[in-house]
């Protein structure tokens, strides 16, 4: 009896870290990958710039940077509909064509309600979100490669919104990815 006594309160015990972690948000990766009929270099050189992502993403209408290729330099950057994300550069290195960034803050494109709580909706529905790319030569040119890391937006413990889910947060990123190196790759191969 004492037996199944110590059971029952070793299980009640464990009981809500098993329920936390059955809610925590799951830490997602996205990669995407382009290859570019240019040279390596060419490649770089419009990709590395730090402060101008503007002048091949589609989606964003400016940069406003500080820092330039510095690992801590940070930028702000514009989108079509006026959102603003800022964002710090990690590492970079020339050597290997490849650079790590994060974000910092994101403008909110509007709330929700959580159980009586006001909830951000941020433009891109990401937390902790991590970003690499690197440039390298394959046959055939130039292999581009967009890879992040990252959980949904929302971290809270009741049901998730679908504004801050994992499908959107995943389908949020896939499509910037796709649409950034969609438009370098028309762009440089013109």
């Amino acid at each position: 009896m004492k037996q199944q006594i110590r059971l029952l309160a070793i299980f009640l015990l464990t009981l809500p870290v098993v329920v936390m972690a059955a809610t925590a948000p799951t830490r997602h990766v996205v990669e995407e990958k382009i290859v570019i009929n240019a040279d390596p270099a060419a490649v770089w050189e419009v990709v590395k710039d730090f402060d101008g992502i503007h002048n091949w993403h589609p989606a964003i209408t400016a940069t406003e940077a500080t820092g330039g290729n510095e690992p801590g330099a940070s930028r702000t950057i514009t989108l079509a509909d006026g959102n603003t994300i800022t964002e710090e550069l990690k590492t970079f290195s020339e050597e290997k064509q490849s650079f790590k960034y994060s974000i910092k803050n994101m403008s909110s494109v509007g709330t929700i309600d959580d159980h009586g709580e006001t909830l951000d909706i941020p433009v891109i529905p990401v937390a902790k979100y991590v970003s690499f790319i690197t440039v390298k030569a394959v046959d055939g040119g130039t292999e581009v490669t967009w890879k992040a890391k990252f959980t949904r937006a929302y971290g809270g413990h009741h049901e998730v919104p679908a504004e801050l889910g994992d499908e959107v947060a995943v389908k949020a990123v896939t499509d910037i990815y796709k649409a950034g190196l969609g438009n370098l790759k028309a762009m440089l191969e013109k």
